[in-house]
């Protein structure tokens, strides 16, 4: 008899083999647990376990009376991964930090080619808000909103996923870094410039003013965790 480990490895291997295969898509319904557990000569706890298994890895999502669906909700799985690696290999502000701007120069990179109008319009938006918006809140706000636009201008879905995903690991372990940050008179300024900066370069098209706008950005960001 199998043991129940090869059991429930049957049900996460035959999905996955399916999706490689490009047999199952976006938003396919699987076959019912019952069919499954004939269909790999698997109990019906088996199959469940391993669907449990898909879910929690955001592969499929279970939708109560409807069944079981590919889905590609990773940010979830990502961002508890992250989180499980700063800890248990004790990462340093500074580290998640440096990865973040490897993310975000290549995101800017694209985006210079990538943005569209209404992204451009919704981006220089947020920069006057930053700028006339008195609260730090409220310019935390702001200021996520233009990472996060320009995240999505490079419209590439594993930037965008990991970045979203270490912005929120990032708030987490480094609350309110933003508002600080902005509130900090040795600072706000600065970082105020840089973000003005990156969002003239997207207008210009000048990815080497927009990479050097990025990079005093962090430098700000580098400053705040060191000291």
């Amino acid at each position: 008899m199998e043991t129940s480990e090869r059991a429930y490895e049957k049900i996460i291997n035959y999905v996955e083999r399916q999706i490689m295969q490009g047999s199952y898509k976006k938003g396919d319904k699987l076959p019912p647990e019952r069919e499954l557990a004939a269909l790999l000569s698997a109990s019906r706890n088996s199959v469940r376990e391993g669907l449990g298994i898909l879910e929690r890895m955001g592969v499929i999502s279970s939708q109560q009376g409807a069944g079981n669906f590919i889905s590609d909700n990773f940010e979830k799985t990502l961002i508890e991964v992250m989180t499980l690696m700063f800890i248990l290999e004790e990462g340093t502000f500074r580290e998640i930090s440096e990865f973040r701007y490897a993310l975000e120069m290549q995101a800017l990179s694209l985006a210079m080619k990538n943005i569209t109008e209404e992204q451009q319009t919704d981006i220089e938006y947020y920069m006057s808000m930053l700028e006339q918006t008195p609260g730090e809140e409220q310019k935390a706000y702001y200021d996520k909103k233009i990472h996060y636009t320009i995240t999505a201008a490079s419209g590439n879905r594993f930037i965008i996923d990991n970045l979203q995903a270490l912005t929120e690991v990032m708030d987490v372990f480094i609350k309110d870094m933003r508002a600080k940050i902005l509130s900090d008179g040795s600072n706000s300024e600065g970082l105020m410039s840089a973000h003005r900066q990156m969002v003239e370069a997207l207008r210009e098209k000048d990815e080497s003013k927009g990479l050097k706008a990025l990079k005093a950005h962090f430098e700000y960001i580098y400053a705040y965790i060191d000291g």
